[in-house]
């Protein structure tokens, strides 16, 4: 706010300057020459009388020359306040796509920018509600439909205590499921509709890759996954928080879809200008149709894990590697395992 209102100060300050001195110079031009013509051309030779024809002849040139200024000065910003007056109507009547079209920098520029700022702030938000709305509402429905059917079923009395503690467990694992479905459908949202990445740190990548493998170690150890990796060190500056989100994802699918006594790799490359890292793992495998919706929301090409995910993962993870400006690719076969490939730049 203070960088704007210092730009427009700038701005105005050269106008201000100009505007006095063509002033001045109109009015000393304007004396000078009614001067000569009076006195010179006319031959007035009383200083009273010539005194006066000169002061008023000044301001007739001065009023001539600076009303029709004034009128192009007050023309312009009138414009100007009319142009941003429409487009805040257009946005009072709930129309966000509303943009003000900047021709050539001018005195309102920095008003104008903050507007079309504040005009795709709000479109954002409106996108984010409307697919929150439709999304969330449409995955809803199953989860609560449980907890409610068994929350009923806990209301009758002759239930054994085997039967109300299976009831109950399904209860926490679907108001659980409800919850991150919440968090995640609200995080994909919020990425679909961001543009840049924010909060960004330098650190190193391979240790955050490592980091996230010992996070997840439980889960491989208990399938007794053979887990190996190269972890080139390399600096990366990143949003740390999305990224681990892109890694614990990623490396979560490998553990879940591989069997026991599976394999699970990591290898992080680093090139010139660009890091790869690829996760492979030797389980199930994907058919092409998974493949080709894989990135898609709420799509779970397994249906047998469908009770253990969302299908928001990938999506979620795909739209931050976009928007760290890399790509992910997916190479797989049903019984040969998946491999993933992400290429950021550095």
């Amino acid at each position: 706010m203070r960088q704007n209102i210092s730009k427009m100060t700038q701005k105005v300050l050269p106008q201000i300057l100009i505007q006095s001195f063509a002033i001045i110079i109109t009015a000393i031009v304007s004396f000078m020459f009614m001067t000569w013509f009076v006195i010179d051309f006319f031959g007035v030779k009383n200083t009273y009388i010539a005194a006066g024809y000169e002061i008023l002849g000044t301001l007739v040139i001065f009023i001539f020359i600076l009303v029709p200024l004034n009128t192009i000065v007050y023309r312009q910003r009138m414009k100007e306040i009319k142009t941003l007056s429409e487009a805040i109507q257009k946005v009072a009547g709930g129309d966000y796509s509303e943009r003000i079209l900047i021709q050539r920098k001018e005195q309102m520029t920095p008003i104008y920018e903050n507007f079309n700022k504040m005009c795709a702030e709000l479109e954002s938000v409106k996108i984010l509600r409307n697919d929150f709305i439709n999304s969330y509402s449409h995955e809803f429905k199953t989860p609560i439909a449980s907890i409610n059917g068994f929350a009923s079923l806990l209301l009758e009395k002759n239930l054994s205590e085997k039967e109300q503690r299976q009831y109950l467990e399904i209860i926490v694992e679907e108001s659980s499921r409800l919850s991150k479905l919440a968090s995640n459908t609200i995080l994909l949202s919020k990425l679909s509709s961001q543009q840049i990445v924010t909060d960004t740190e330098r650190y190193d990548l391979s240790e955050q890759i490592r980091q996230c493998s010992i996070i997840l170690s439980k889960e491989w150890l208990d399938k007794k996954i053979e887990f190996s990796g190269e972890f080139q060190s390399v600096t990366y500056i990143g949003n740390r928080e999305l990224m681990q989100h892109l890694w614990l994802n990623i490396l979560g699918n490998a553990v879940k879809y591989t069997p026991i006594g599976g394999e699970i790799s990591v290898n992080v490359i680093v090139h010139t200008d660009s890091v790869t890292v690829t996760i492979a793992d030797t389980g199930e495998g994907m058919s092409s149709e998974t493949l080709e919706h894989l990135f898609d929301p709420y799509y779970q090409g397994d249906t047998s894990h469908s009770s253990n995910g969302l299908g928001l993962g990938l999506s979620i993870c795909k739209r931050i590697v976009e928007l760290c400006g890399g790509t992910i690719k997916v190479e797989s076969e049903l019984g040969t395992g998946s491999q993933f490939t992400v290429d950021l730049p550095l």
